[in-house]
């Protein structure tokens, strides 16, 4: 049975950060944005006690990781403290149970769909989405995800925004950070500035995410169709694993592409029912560009995975007519090793009598009579005979008994069959650690860190 636990700390090393803009103040002035860093329960429970009376334009708590597979920098009374706080709905804890402790790539293309909950004036939305981020101090792409829980109150124009990042200071933080710090516009305007935040900040990573790995695919293809089963194969088995990797990698962009898809079709539903004219609701061209670019991708993705797929079969299909090649050269070989075999067999059984006659009469057990032209022979020549018998039992006994243990000791003298010599295989020039990538990939492959 699998547990989805660990999803807190016990001693968080990040802080939670409380970014807002207060609502009493002109939403340009300098004093109503503030920040609070929550390390302890003490911490949590002053912060909500103090901002209490103090209403808000907008307020963002910031939850992060130390990385992709460790639970979240928060304890869990520091969470019950603020979902309490601020009245959070119940939809709200899917979000934080998408992080946690992990040791392997468990849920790997799992998002949270969006989800919707409206109570009077009370609307909240929530869900995870998935995204490549290229990581330059270790030269991979990885898989990392981001959650969001959004709270609107229409009456008050009230936003709070929940975001679960993958590591501290991640870019969609820096870059809600950097919006609310510079009094942008656009976040009194727009309820929904923090989800085109992270359509904006993750998802142009997908083409340069795929392209990638077609530069590492296109390499393998050309190769491989231009193999002749006669000539050096400039690729090999560890050909073969890198596109297995690919086709894991490809196959996994649809996946969460199509999640991406319908989060984007509900986001637009969702500003279409809130604003005054949904049809020209800039919010709605833009997640709808984004759905259209994410089917692009997905498209894409789906292209390459297939074609990695033919790609991959017909190297297998090219290694096995090459193994067979070899094997018939080798049934080659063994068939003029038993002709030379039968050969030496009849030389040796048409010379042999002669031979062995010629051994006996060479022997000095006999002697030739001159004077009556007569051989004569000596009454211990059975001495001949019992030696040899001798012999030849101790011979047979020992083959016995080299036999009785699988023939270890005969292996060594077993003819060496001369082939041709292995065939070149070339590297692919990625380190595939992933995976599962990345060496598959990674390997390979897509793991989040």
């Amino acid at each position: 049975m699998i547990s989805f636990d660990h999803h807190y700390v016990d001693h968080p090393v990040e802080p939670v950060q409380v970014l807002e803009i207060g609502q009493d103040a002109p939403f340009l002035a300098r004093g109503s944005y503030q920040q609070s860093d929550l390390r302890t329960i003490e911490d949590t429970t002053s912060f909500l006690r103090n901002n209490q009376n103090k209403p808000y334009k907008c307020r963002l708590v910031s939850i992060c990781q130390r990385n992709s597979r460790r639970p979240l920098q928060i304890t869990k009374s520091m969470l019950d403290f603020l979902v309490a706080g601020h009245e959070i709905g119940p939809s709200f804890w899917a979000v934080p149970s998408c992080f946690y402790q992990r040791s392997d790539d468990l849920e790997g293309v799992f998002c949270l769909p969006f989800t919707e909950s409206c109570s009077a004036s009370i609307s909240e939305i929530s869900y995870t989405i998935r995204y490549p981020e290229y990581k330059p101090q270790d030269d991979k792409w990885v898989i990392r995800q981001t959650g969001i829980y959004h709270r609107y109150d229409k009456t008050s124009s009230q936003s709070l925004y929940v975001l679960f990042n993958p590591t501290p200071q991640s870019k969609a933080h820096s870059q809600a950070d950097n919006l609310l710090r510079n009094f942008c516009p656009k976040v009194e305007s727009d309820p929904f500035w923090l989800h085109q935040v992270l359509f904006d900040t993750y998802f142009p990573a997908w083409r340069n995410y795929i392209a990638v790995h077609e530069q590492r695919l296109l390499p393998l293809a050309g190769s491989t169709i231009a193999t002749f089963i006669s000539g050096p194969l400039a690729v090999g088995y560890d050909s073969l694993r890198t596109l297995t990797a690919l086709q894991t990698r490809f196959l996994e962009v649809p996946a969460i592409l199509t999640s991406a898809t319908e989060i984007l079709d509900e986001l637009c539903n969702v500003v279409s029912s809130m604003s005054v004219a949904p049809t020209n609701h800039g919010g709605v061209h833009y997640f709808k560009n984004y759905r259209r670019e994410c089917i692009a991708n997905s498209r894409n993705a789906a292209h390459l995975q297939q074609r990695a797929n033919i790609v991959s079969k017909l190297l297998a299909d090219t290694l096995l007519l090459r193994d067979q090649v070899l094997a018939k050269e080798q049934n080659a070989n063994m068939l003029r090793l038993n002709k030379s075999a039968v050969f030496i067999t009849t030389l040796s059984l048409v010379y042999l009598p002669s031979s062995f006659l010629a051994t006996i009469f060479g022997m000095n057990f006999f002697d030739m009579d001159q004077t009556n032209n007569r051989i004569v022979g000596t009454p211990m020549i059975w001495i001949f005979f019992v030696s040899a018998a001798a012999l030849t039992t101790v011979t047979f006994l020992l083959y016995y008994w080299l036999l009785r243990r699988d023939g270890a000791a005969l292996q060594g003298l077993t003819p060496r069959i001369q082939s041709r010599p292995t065939w070149s295989i070339e590297g692919t020039g990625h380190d595939d650690r992933t995976l599962f990538i990345d060496r598959y990939m990674d390997t390979g492959q897509q793991t989040c860190f």
